[in-house]
């Protein structure tokens, strides 16, 4: 990650003293050298916390060159998308909407909020060119992404989108292949940025390779837990999967329940919802909106320091030129950052969901060392 100065090393300030614009004013819990008089190995005086703080100890500010992470959404454009209609906004008074409508929407809203701070890409699954449901081509899926992932790539993953009141969508639940094109393209891009799938369906994968006739629509496909699992052992790839309007003990096909399907999906994708229901499930387009955004919020939260603080307790992280407070730790914290290792090295920060989203709607993130990193 490169660091561009752009405050003069050597300004002095009164964070040092613990009262201005650092983290000197609030204790991270982190101890600081000190012999009980605050002196043993360095001259200078002892903060409110006890913490040594040196004399000529300056401060200075750097931007962090946040590199955003590579999302790819492998979207269900099944016949199923528009084929049921749900209640996307808990008013019985209004008019039903299709799935793929809300999903469109929720899309829009996604990549509105944050194409500042994600790369995004897209996958249909399956491809927009399948012109009915015969399942000779029901199953066909693209060998290269729908929109390639790209800085300010949300315009054409939209592009790429039939339009939310389309009826000309056709097909089978082809999700391995769609997984697998998103897989394929993530590997070809920069290794040294995140990079991350999220799966958006609506019912468990068919389109088994080797099944006909109608098969192709009834057989689940046992491959994709197989295969996102080793994109993420593999290649160090999650995928995050959002269901649409899943209920527990439906089966949509003859021997399959989509719910625990989904469930072992996303425990292969690494990063499983705490408790019995694995996935994202939404239930209505507000809460299709807000799994899209949870999972948002997990993404790229981990940033590397190009220098460790020489006193990790005088640290101030700034998103957007406003400073958010150090925790312990995220859990039960939307807001904050805190040392990925609190024992040292301190050379990586993680930052809580909100303050994520945060970042990831901005794009801009800086450090202040409120004392001067050794050269």
């Amino acid at each position: 990650m490169v660091v561009a100065m752009t405050v003069a090393m050597g300004a002095m300030t009164a964070a040092c003293g613990g009262d201005a614009s650092g983290q000197g004013s609030g204790d991270t819990g982190i101890d600081l050298p000190t012999d009980g008089n605050g002196t043993e190995g360095m001259d200078g005086t002892v903060d409110e916390t006890g913490s040594t703080v040196p004399d000529n100890c300056g401060a200075s500010s750097f931007m962090l060159d946040h590199q955003p992470t590579n999302v790819v959404l492998v979207l269900d454009k099944s016949y199923s998308m528009i084929d049921n209609a749900w209640d996307h906004d808990s008013d019985p008074m209004t008019a039903t909407v299709t799935r793929w409508n809300s999903l469109y929407h929720s899309v829009e809203f996604i990549v509105g909020e944050f194409d500042e701070g994600l790369n995004f890409g897209a996958v249909l699954f399956p491809s927009i060119d399948v012109p009915d449901n015969d399942w000779q081509t029901a199953c066909l899926v693209e060998t290269e992404p729908d929109a390639s992932v790209e800085p300010m790539g949300g315009a054409a993953v939209l592009d790429a989108m039939p339009g939310p009141d389309s009826l000309e969508i056709y097909g089978g639940t082809p999700a391995s292949a769609g997984i697998t094109t998103a897989l394929e393209h993530l590997r070809s891009l920069d290794p040294e940025l995140p990079r991350a799938m999220i799966l958006i369906t609506d019912g468990a994968a068919n389109c088994l390779e080797g099944t006909t006739n109608n098969d192709v629509f009834d057989i689940y496909d046992e491959n994709l837990p197989l295969l996102v699992a080793s994109a993420h052992d593999d290649d160090d790839i999650p995928t995050f999967v959002v269901g649409i309007d899943i209920i527990d003990g439906i089966a949509t096909y003859p021997q399959d329940n989509p719910y625990v399907r989904l469930n072992e999906v996303a425990i292969a994708g690494g990063f499983p919802q705490p408790g019995a229901e694995k996935f994202h499930n939404a239930q209505d387009e507000d809460e299709l909106r807000a799994a899209i955004s949870q999972i948002t919020s997990q993404i790229g939260c981990t940033i590397p320091l190009e220098m460790a603080p020489e006193l990790p307790d005088l640290l101030s992280i700034f998103i957007d030129g406003v400073e958010i407070p150090f925790v312990e730790s995220c859990e039960g914290s939307d807001e904050g950052w805190h040392y990925t290792n609190p024992m040292g090295p301190y050379d990586e920060i993680e930052l809580c969901a909100g303050s994520c989203s945060g970042l990831h709607s901005v794009g801009t993130l800086s450090v202040t060392y409120n004392c001067i990193p050794p050269a």
